[in-house]
């Protein structure tokens, strides 16, 4: 993969996570097609930017060592295994890129579905289905059917422009 750190926009968000394999979690997220960027990383911590339409997102991996350079001095790093530490969503522009994407997941040795909404998020407005990386990140990949409470959005807004009869 190519280093795009010179044609595309900085991030505006990061999130940063701790690995335990720094090599191995590298080759995950390479493997479903996040983008490294060279000028961000070094032996300790690899960047990557994630796809479109998230790509003012960067995710830092940090070996532990460097990861908890940045934590307070009587934290420790949480085992994402057993403990949920946050949930990261990334959008999709539809549910077969959420399934494609889930796929790469799988492909790459990540864990599908650790959780499941029912419907798979039907009754909250979203398509969703969840992955859980190498350390046991979880993370959720969705796609935005319509407003939160509205089971079947597209099938509603198929009928807002006729009349009814009185």
């Amino acid at each position: 993969m190519s280093d795009n750190s010179a044609t595309s926009p900085k991030p505006t968000f990061f999130v940063n996570l701790p690995a335990a394999s720094l090599s191995a979690a590298t080759a995950f997220y390479t493997a479903i097609g996040l983008t490294p960027i060279t000028a961000w990383s070094d032996p300790s911590s690899t960047a990557f930017l994630l796809p479109a339409p998230n790509d003012s997102v960067c995710l830092m991996l940090h070996a532990h060592p460097r990861f908890k350079q940045f934590m307070r001095p009587d934290a420790s790093v949480v085992d994402a295994h057993t403990s949920t530490e946050a949930l990261f969503s990334i959008a999709h522009d539809s549910k077969d890129a959420v399934d494609d994407w889930l796929a790469k997941v799988e492909g790459a040795g990540g864990k599908k579905d650790p959780y499941v909404l029912d419907g798979f998020g039907e009754g909250m407005g979203m398509y969703t289905r969840s992955w859980a990386d190498l350390d046991g990140h979880v993370w959720e990949g969705f796609f935005m059917t319509g407003p939160c409470g509205v089971p079947d959005a597209p099938a509603a807004a198929e009928g807002e422009g006729e009349k009814k009869e009185a």
